[in-house]
C-alpha cells in the first residue's frame, strides 16, 4: 500500500473516533481525481492580485484559490483550507511569501502530499512569491517562480506545462486576468490534465479602481465537469469582467474593421444601431454604444483615440462576440 494510502486509512481512523458520527458522513478521499495547474501573480501597475485554475473535479473555485487585491495563493494536489489561511496570515504578519509557504508546510503533517504558491504585491509596488510542491505528490509535477509569479502543476499529460504557462503569460497582452487565461488556455494546447481539463476558475482582486466602490473582484469566471472548460472560462471571463470592471489601457484594441463590423452586429441586433453595417464608425455608433452600455454594464465604456487610432476595449468586444443576446436588455423605441 502506498504511503499516501496509508497516510489517508490513519486520518480516516482517527476522525472516526474523535467523531463517528461526523466521519460517516465524510466521503473518503478520491486521490485519483486530483491533477491540476495554476497560474498565480500580481501586477503592481493594476494593483491587482489573481490566478487561474483548472483541473478535473467539481469544486476546483472553492478548493484551489484564495486571495485579495494585494495577495493571492493556489493550495493545490491535496488542498488545505487551512494552509492557505496560515500562508495569508503569516505574510500579513510580515513574513515573505516563501517563508510563509515553507513554514506552513512545515508544520502540515501532510504537507509532503500539498502544493502551495503565494504572490504578494507590497505597499511599495514591489512583487514577492513563494512556492513548494511536497515531494509525495502526484508525477509530472512542476513549477516555475517568475518575477510577479508562480507556475505550478501537477498529475499533468506533460512536466513541460509549467514552462510553456510561463512563456505564454510573459508574451501576453492585455489586463492581469486576460493574461492569466491566455497562460492557462496555453497550457491545453500541449496537454492539459491527466483526466482533462473539466473544472476551473479564473479570479482576480482590486481595491484600488472605481469598481471597488462595489466590490474587489473585478473578474470572477467558473466552469464545472464541462468537455469544453477553457472556452466557458474564456466566455465568463470577458462577461464578467466586461461588464462589472472599468476598461483598463492594456484592454484597448483597434477599432478596425473587423471589430467595427462584430460590434454593431450586436448592437444592431439588440435594436441599438440601425446605420450601415460596414467599417465606418460614425456618431451614431458611437451613441448606440453608449445607450447599450447604459442598460447593461456598470462603467462607461466609450470608443477613444490613442496616438490617432481610434479604439475600443477588446474585452467589451468579446463579450459582444459571444453574448447571449437574449439575456442583454435591447433598446427601448427612444433609443
Amino acid at each position: 500500500m502506498k504511503l499516501l494510502e496509508r497516510s489517508l486509512l490513519v486520518l480516516s481512523s482517527l476522525l472516526l473516533a474523535s467523531s463517528t458520527a461526523a466521519a460517516a458522513d465524510r466521503p473518503a478521499i478520491n486521490t485519483r481525481l486530483f491533477g491540476t495547474r495554476a497560474i498565480v501573480a500580481c501586477d503592481p501597475v493594476e494593483k491587482t492580485c489573481g490566478l487561474a485554475v483548472i483541473s478535473f473535479p467539481a469544486g476546483v473555485s472553492g478548493l484551489v484559490p484564495y486571495g485579495r487585491s494585494d495577495v493571492a495563493v493556489a493550495s493545490m494536489y491535496i488542498p488545505s483550507v487551512d494552509d492557505a489561511n496560515a500562508i495569508i496570515s503569516r505574510i500579513d504578519s510580515g513574513e515573505t511569501p516563501q517563508a510563509a509557504v515553507d513554514a506552513v508546510m512545515a508544520a502540515d503533517p501532510y504537507g509532503a502530499y500539498r502544493q502551495l504558491a503565494a504572490v504578494k504585491l507590497q505597499p511599495d509596488g514591489t512583487v514577492s512569491v513563494g512556492q513548494r510542491t511536497g515531494e509525495e505528490s502526484s508525477d509530472f509535477r512542476c513549477s516555475i517562480k517568475g518575477a510577479t509569479y508562480v507556475v505550478q502543476a501537477n498529475n499533468q499529460t506533460t512536466a513541460d506545462m509549467c514552462r510553456v504557462m510561463a512563456q505564454a503569460f510573459d508574451k501576453a497582452k492585455g489586463s492581469l486576468p486576460q493574461r492569466l487565461f491566455a497562460s492557462l488556455k496555453a497550457g491545453s494546447r500541449v496537454g492539459g490534465d491527466r483526466n482533462g481539463d473539466r473544472s476551473g476558475v479564473i479570479r482576480a482582486w482590486n481595491s484600488t479602481d472605481e469598481s471597488a466602490f462595489y466590490t474587489h473582484v473585478i473578474a470572477d469566471a467558473v466552469t464545472h465537469v464541462s468537455s469544453t472548460a477553457i472556452r466557458d472560462l474564456e466566455i465568463q471571463l470577458n462577461r464578467y469582467q466586461g461588464g462589472i470592471a472599468v476598461t483598463y489601457a492594456a484592454d484597448l484594441v483597434p477599432l478596425d474593421r473587423e471589430n467595427t463590423k462584430l460590434v454593431k452586429h450586436a448592437l444592431h441586433k439588440l435594436g441599438y444601431y440601425h446605420g450601415p453595417m460596414d467599417a465606418s464608425w460614425p456618431a451614431s455608433a458611437e451613441q448606440a454604444l453608449a445607450d447599450f452600455v447604459w442598460n447593461n454594464l456598470f462603467f462607461e465604456k466609450p470608443t477613444v483615440e490613442v496616438n490617432g487610432v481610434r479604439k475600443i476595449d477588446g474585452v467589451l468586444v468579446n463579450y459582444l462576440r459571444d453574448a447571449d443576446l437574449g439575456a442583454l436588455i435591447p433598446a427601448t423605441p427612444a433609443q
